[in-house]
């Protein structure tokens, strides 16, 4: 609420992060720590090979080894999901066929983790192996063997194709003074957050509750709902404190789904923690691109035109995979001014592990080759590569040929600072002492414009009583702040400091703790048996 002056009360103030106390003490409970009474532990058996046919799964003897509650194999979860609609091709458990080393085929709670171990060990799996494919070129090839997924294009391993068009690009190549083109391979990368995936499950009452270190929260609930066949209002899901996940904990997860049917089928908590190995296996991480660009310049370094392909290895499953093709291509125009435009991307299977959002999701490969590409382009017709690029740089609130909105970029005053306070124009050039000037963007606030959908993502409710204001928010706070962004905005519209206002975020259905307090049956964490802080 703005003061006499006009000024806001409380927006812009350095205020303490609401959950700065429970982070710098240690208090925060991260899924990992929540340990209830009689709780199993789950163990997932993975597959050795890249690319079989599972014929059967003699899972009798793990049955008998003592301590152990219960063990499942893909027939108790047959139904497939995904984080996309169009792209339901995975099983918490796979029967069929594997796709990846690391797939999972068989699970075990058991007592003690130890345990759980020992019993994957008596799992007897008969494999049929398959000739795997392990590259864009060999994905884009007639297959040995058989595709990857039925769905895909056959005889391709494609699972998803893009091509778009944005003024006439065959013109701009025509009153261009020098094209250039140019090949490059983006080796892709992995996540690696000091917290590994981890998730607990009670079932009690008819009703299921979920602690994960997701950042999904209503992935997980949609997914949870979808293959345990599970009214939605029956399902709560909670998104732990989270210990990193930069985008490769954005899809729902088997281990998810395996504690939650292990929870019903012994009617007790259930905790698996993914070792470091597993959450390579799991991590969806940045794609390997392949990118193709030819670009149209003037004399003095003017972009006429420019063509982009994008081929990406997406590994075994689909994960986002159709948004990944989109974002690759379509977000050159957002930095450079780009009259005419075409993009085509494809991306294919292979028998590797899942590929998916990471740091940018699809825009830095293209990044990367862009700035590369018109490097080489500014050495060709003898020009500084800043001078050329800052040539071409978007304006503050204008289009992009493909239709993106740019607002107050502010990309030129950037781009004089950073030089400036690098002294770029200055440095001696030595051989082997390299400088490089690139930039780079991303979308903001374009979540329903591109994954539009009935989930309310960015929805807040109020509540004000005895008690005083609760707000409660679907968002997951993954460090970026998005907590304490809530409770200023909320304290400064009631005319409140941010500690007064109680937060409820991260949760599907039901209730859950917020800044001010747990509820009554928050799980205890495992060190010294404390829970004051709840799941948060």
């Amino acid at each position: 609420m703005s003061g006499p002056d006009g000024r806001l009360s409380v927006i812009g103030r350095p205020l303490p992060r609401v959950d700065a106390g429970t982070r710098v003490t240690g208090l925060a409970v991260y899924a990992d720590d929540i340990h209830l009474p009689r709780m199993l532990h789950c163990r997932i058996l993975r597959s050795p090979h890249p690319h079989a046919r599972v014929l059967s799964v003699d899972a009798s003897a793990a049955r008998r080894v003592g301590g152990v509650a219960a063990v499942l194999t893909g027939l108790d979860l047959p139904i497939r999901f995904g984080i996309m609609p169009v792209s339901q091709d995975e099983r918490a458990l796979e029967s069929e066929k594997v796709r990846y080393v690391g797939d999972p085929v068989a699970a075990v709670a058991a007592v003690e983790e130890e345990v759980a171990a020992a019993a994957l060990d008596a799992i007897r799996v008969e494999y049929e192996v398959l000739q795997p494919v392990t590259s864009i070129d060999e994905a884009l090839r007639e297959p040995a063997d058989e595709p990857i997924h039925d769905y895909t294009r056959r005889p391709f391993n494609v699972h998803r194709q893009l091509s778009q068009e944005f003024g006439d690009v065959e013109a701009g190549f025509a009153r261009a003074d020098h094209v250039r083109e140019d090949v490059f391979f983006y080796q892709g990368s992995t996540h690696l957050p000091m917290e590994q995936h981890s998730a607990v499950a009670t079932y009690v009452d008819g009703r299921l509750t979920l602690w994960s270190s997701t950042q999904v929260v209503h992935y997980v609930h949609r997914a949870l709902a979808q293959v345990l066949e599970l009214p939605l209002h029956r399902i709560r899901v909670i998104g732990a404190a989270h210990g990193g996940g930069f985008g490769g904990k954005t899809d729902p997860f088997a281990h998810e789904i395996v504690v939650s049917k292990l929870a019903m089928v012994t009617g007790r908590p259930v905790k698996c923690t993914l070792t470091r190995e597993e959450v390579f296996y799991a991590h969806r991480g940045r794609h390997p691109v392949l990118m193709w660009i030819r670009t149209g310049v003037t004399r003095d370094g003017r972009i006429t035109a420019m063509h982009f392909r994008s081929a990406l290895d997406g590994g075994g499953y689909g994960s986002y995979g159709p948004a990944s093709v989109f974002y690759t291509g379509t977000l050159q125009t957002t930095t450079y001014d780009i009259p005419a435009y075409r993009f085509d991307s494809v991306r294919v299977f292979t028998n590797k592990a899942p590929c998916g959002p990471k740091r940018g999701h699809g825009t830095p490969q293209g990044r990367f080759a862009v700035e590369l590409h018109l490097d080489k382009i500014a050495h060709d017709l003898g020009l500084d590569p800043v001078e050329l690029k800052r040539r071409n740089f978007v304006r503050p609130f204008s289009r992009a040929v493909n239709w993106l909105r740019v607002t107050s970029c502010g990309l030129e005053e950037c781009a004089a600072k950073v030089l400036d306070a690098s002294g770029y124009r200055s440095r001696e050039r030595r051989p082997g002492r390299g400088m490089g000037f690139a930039i780079s963007s991303y979308m903001s606030g374009a979540g329903t414009a591109i994954y539009w959908n009935d989930m309310p993502h960015s929805e807040v409710q109020l509540k004000l009583d005895r008690t005083g204001v609760t707000a409660y928010c679907g968002a997951m706070e993954i460090g970026q702040g998005s907590d304490s962004v809530l409770a200023t905005i909320v304290a400064e519209e009631l005319g409140l400091q941010p500690a007064d206002v109680r937060l409820v975020p991260r949760h599907v259905h039901g209730r859950q703790r917020g800044a001010g307090g747990g509820p009554p049956d928050a799980p205890a964490a495992r060190q010294g048996g404390r829970g004051a802080d709840g799941p948060r």
